[in-house]
């Protein structure tokens, strides 16, 4: 028997940068060198624009921060020379500094920092699009109007007088047939003047359909779902929303899966699940649906592509009861369903399975957007102490954050928003381990070292929310033989 998923787009042109969807900031938590840093970029809105770039090396002996902005079609060796951070006022270990993204596509923010342990450079991968249009507000353009009907009122004073009574000598009269002339130039120049107002407005039209076909759009992933006795198999057909082409480079894998999809039954957010469709096509994925139960789910699909970018693609699936027992096809695929989370609040613990709890670790303060964030947990086992954790798809842990209104959505790790992989793509760039047409060449990825990680159970999530609401956040840790998930509310001011 076969059914198709509802495919309603959830999300069309939303601030996106990276792998997520309406959280634009990019946050990375690692190191240059010897050197720890935390580095945000907030990726201009409009392209050609300028890029926020802010720095902490917790380091004392850091003299100087220089960030470079790297486009993949050109790598590093063709990038413009770094620019020098300054450091913040008052604070000694914060720089900041501006960077131009000319161009759409992947970008990587190169951070170098140099000092007494010598020199050292961390790559920050950014997606560079058009993702913002400010609209005109009504009392604005009803100033706008008046003051133009003012400017041509005005011009069209200066046109009579300049036809009447500027041509008039001095001490003659302005006679009637001086008058008609002047009235007549007025009323020739009055149509002129509307007509180069029209064609300026013409002009702007064109100008803002030509910008709107360059703002980026979440790519959606069309669902069609088969139901049979034993299986429920779940189809994805990849494809750009926007009028350009986004996704022009193929899918490369991240923590060795070629997506990672995130189902959120909707409205309670009270199912979720983590999978990883099989790439059967060029843009298809197949998966099993886990043991989830029935309902309308949002879709988020996580790709990476060969050239260092992060896509999120969405949609929203109805997905049926099962028929019988479910088998997951992958092995690292995880699910949880709780009638409730657990809100944020100092000390608040959750208990997990296998006797694990999960607790936060943060601020007691409230959490407030568009400032930098630190989610922190700690998972304990059943004596107490802090857990040990394994490994989970190459990460001590996986969070992923989305808003009750499914506007925001990202999927985190302990170094930030950024793919691992994306790093490495770029890496590989820089030392010639591609194709002269960009591709990765084979084995590639695999010769690079996985960096050292802490496989602590005390965990954070480095972040930014980008506006206030309330947030669900799933942490999927791997403490024993099972990968766990801790759920969590907050809300954010």
């Amino acid at each position: 028997m076969n059914r198709l998923g509802s495919i309603a787009l959830t999300l069309a042109v939303a601030f996106v940068a990276s792998a997520h969807i309406g959280s634009p900031n990019v946050v990375f938590d690692g190191a240059a060198g010897a050197y720890p840093v935390r580095v945000i970029v907030r990726p201009p809105e409009v392209v050609p624009g300028l890029a926020e770039v802010i720095v902490r090396v917790d380091a004392g002996d850091a003299q100087h921060v220089l960030i470079r902005p790297v486009f993949w079609r050109v790598g590093v060796s063709g990038a413009p020379a770094g620019d020098e951070m300054h450091r913040v006022a008052g604070q000694d270990r914060v720089y900041t500094g501006q960077l131009w993204l000319m161009a759409y596509g992947s970008y990587s923010v190169y951070v170098t920092v140099s000092g007494a342990r010598g020199s050292g450079t961390a790559i920050v991968p950014v997606a560079s699009f058009a993702t913002g249009r400010l609209p005109l507000s009504p009392a604005l353009g009803a100033i706008l109007i008046v003051l133009g009907g003012v400017l041509v009122g005005g011009l069209l004073t200066i046109v009579r007088a300049a036809a009447g009574e500027s041509l008039v000598p001095p001490g003659e009269p302005f006679d009637e047939a001086k008058r008609r002339r002047a009235n007549l130039v007025t009323a020739i120049a009055a149509p002129l003047l509307a007509l180069a107002i029209f064609g300026g407005a013409k002009w702007w039209r064109a100008e803002d359909t030509g910008y709107r076909r360059t703002m980026y759009g979440s790519p959606a992933a069309d669902p069609t779902l088969s139901v049979d006795a034993t299986h429920r198999t779940l189809r994805l057909a990849v494809h750009d929303t926007a009028q350009f082409h986004a996704i022009y480079s193929p899918v490369t894998p991240d923590h060795g899966k070629m997506m990672h999809l995130f189902l959120v039954r909707l409205p309670g957010m009270d199912a979720f699940a983590h999978v990883h469709p099989v790439q059967s096509d060029s843009l298809v994925f197949s998966d099993e649906v886990p043991a989830v139960p029935s309902g309308r789910y949002r879709l988020f699909g996580d790709l990476t592509l060969e050239n260092g970018l992060s896509l999120t693609v969405t949609n929203t699936a109805d997905i049926p009861d099962a028929n019988g027992v479910v088998t997951p096809s992958d092995s690292d695929d995880a699910w949880t369903v709780v009638p409730s989370a657990t809100r944020i609040a100092p000390g608040v613990t959750r208990p997990l399975a296998d006797g694990f709890t999960m607790s936060w670790n943060g601020a007691s303060a409230p959490l407030g957007a568009r400032r930098a964030t630190d989610l922190r947990f700690v998972v304990r086992d059943a004596n107490g102490a802090v857990a040990p954790l394994r490994p989970y798809l190459g990460m001590a842990a996986h969070a992923v954050v989305v808003r009750d209104d499914g506007s925001v959505f990202i999927h985190l790790h302990p170094m930030g928003t950024v793919a691992m992989v994306a790093q490495q793509v770029f890496a590989i760039r820089d030392r010639g381990d591609t194709t002269s047409g960009g591709r990765l060449r084979a084995d590639a990825l695999g010769s690079g070292a996985m960096p050292a990680m802490s496989m602590s159970g005390e965990l954070t999530f480095p972040y930014e929310f980008p506006k206030p609401g309330r947030y669900r956040i799933w942490i999927q840790v791997k403490p024993s033989r099972r990968v766990l998930t801790g759920t969590f509310d907050v809300d954010v001011r």
